[in-house]
């Protein structure tokens, strides 16, 4: 609190702070990831999959695509939207690939740690793939 002169106090605001910034969440396919892993640890990604289970205990989620999982880690994200099993989502988040030593089984998937989840159940995925097929020749060009 600063005086006034007057006998008053006035607040002092603290002065804002912006965040620090953060990657955008490259697009990959589930399929992608996975040929990927090693060298995508760390990697703010950006996915898509069908919610094949929940648990709002844990704010744990596995999604599926192309046959493949991603453990999607919820506890970032803020309430809103409750997560339906069977719609699809996509999500923005760090890739997290855990050793070998520290996985229960060679198969086991991935952790996305999600700071953004979205319904995307309205989306027509095909033309999603096409438009990204096309976005990608496009960079590739520049």
């Amino acid at each position: 609190e600063l005086g006034s002169g007057g006998g008053e106090r006035v607040a002092r605001v603290p002065r804002f702070r912006a965040p620090a910034m953060l990657a955008h969440g490259q697009i990959r396919s589930m399929k992608e990831v996975h040929d990927n892993l090693a060298a995508m640890h760390g990697t703010s990604v950006r996915v898509m999959g069908v919610l094949r289970s929940f648990d709002p205990d844990t704010s744990t989620a596995v999604v599926e695509a192309d046959g493949l999982r991603l453990v999607v880690d919820l506890s970032l994200v803020p309430g809103g939207d409750p997560h339906r099993v069977g719609s699809s989502y996509q999500y923005i988040g760090e890739l997290e690939v855990g050793t070998q030593s520290e996985s229960k089984s060679k198969s086991a998937p991935p952790t996305l740690r999600a700071r953004v989840a979205r319904n995307v159940d309205g989306l027509d995925q095909e033309v999603y793939r096409r438009a990204l097929q096309v976005r990608r020749k496009f960079l590739a060009g520049k």
